[in-house]
């Protein structure tokens, strides 16, 4: 069975080895609403070769609040006809997003279409919010979920409208724009990132997991303190949304550990806040997987340190490659606009002159 999902935070839905059928349902901004008898349901299919034992099915939801009480929309899940749940009241109060497990037995699924569907009660009170779903064989853990984290994360270019209220204010006032892409490879979307600017600001956010908006704070150059928040105005795939005014940069990187220093992954990075250079940026994606790094005022490179889940943290440096979509900002560009490109170009014959060394040490 391929990576089976649908996740409802965005419209159209990403859906993998699925198709879905609503009724009684309309999309809520972040999540599929489903009304009193309303329902959703996912077509998948399952080769018709394979024999699952067991599989692992994980439905995000909450139920709406009625007031300032928890509200009532029992939920049901049906798999082929057969019942998984019945009448489920989701906890949590509907102050949150609930993520549900549920064990399907192999008997109740077959080769070819098969279908799950969730269902909100004829009796709902208030409203059934639907966020994601996802199926599993049950000794492929996750499996599904991960191929949704790299769907989502083909269109890692963000910009947001932002908003500022000075502390003991009442009012928002507008503020830059936020433009953002962090790439290392690992298909992942930034879950929290802070920053400062060479003019001394600071700001710090955390994302709604669909990266509809964000809620932070931000110190200005002056020091005046206030709350920040954003309202996502466009999302790309790289190398969209990428202009002149916000160009992304690359650097290659090495990982600290073990005593030594050892080759990774490119990182391309993008973090832009009223167009002013950056000095340091710190960022945890949705794995919580994370890194902080500090920036040369030269722009040549940077030292942090990156940390993966369940794992300790590890050195992080990197050399500037190239900028993609401008030219190289002066904060990058100090000491020669040629410096960079020079690097680059010092690397590749080093790289080679390593790689004739090594053949010619195997001929002997």
């Amino acid at each position: 069975m391929e990576p089976t999902f649908a996740d409802f935070s965005v419209a159209p839905p990403l859906l993998g080895n699925a198709e879905v059928r609503t009724g009684g349902c309309h999309f809520g901004g972040d999540h599929l609403t489903l009304g009193a008898d309303g329902s959703a349901g996912l077509d998948f299919e399952v080769d018709p070769d394979e024999e699952i034992t067991e599989a692992t099915l994980k439905v995000t939801a909450l139920t709406s609040k009625l007031g300032r009480s928890p509200g009532f929309a029992p939920m049901d899940i049906v798999v082929n006809g057969r019942t998984l749940v019945d009448a489920l009241t989701i906890p949590g109060g509907g102050d949150l997003p609930q993520t549900l497990a549920y064990a399907v037995p192999g008997k109740l699924l077959h080769p070819g279409t098969n279908t799950v569907t969730v269902h909100s009660s004829a009796e709902s009170a208030s409203m059934l919010w639907l966020y994601r779903v996802t199926l599993d064989p049950v000794y492929q853990r996750d499996r599904s979920e991960r191929a949704l984290g790299a769907r989502a994360a083909e269109r890692a270019v963000f910009a947001f409208s932002t908003e500022r209220r000075p502390a003991g204010a009442e009012d928002w006032e507008p503020a830059p724009g936020l433009r953002l892409y962090i790439e290392r490879g690992e298909s992942a979307l930034p879950a929290q990132v802070s920053w400062r600017s060479a003019d001394g600001a600071e700001g710090a956010v955390s994302f709604q997991s669909a990266m509809t908006d964000f809620l932070g704070h931000h110190r200005a150059a002056d020091g005046s303190v206030a709350e920040l928040r954003g309202r996502l105005t466009g999302r790309w795939a790289h190398p969209e949304g990428i202009s002149d005014d916000a160009p992304v940069h690359r650097f290659r990187t090495e990982e600290g550990w073990g005593g030594g220093w050892h080759e990774s992954g490119e990182l391309q990075l993008l973090v832009d806040h009223g167009g002013v250079p950056m000095e340091r940026i710190t960022w945890r994606d949705q794995r919580t997987n994370g890194g902080s790094i500090s920036l040369c005022p030269d722009g040549s490179g940077f030292v942090g340190f990156y940390q993966r889940v369940n794992e300790g943290p590890i050195g992080y440096r990197g050399r500037y490659v190239r900028t993609v979509g401008a030219q190289r900002p002066d904060s990058v560009t100090a000491g020669g606009s040629g410096r960079a490109e020079l690097q680059e170009e010092l690397l590749r014959v080093a790289d080679a002159a390593a790689g004739r060394v090594a053949g010619w040490l195997r001929s002997l």
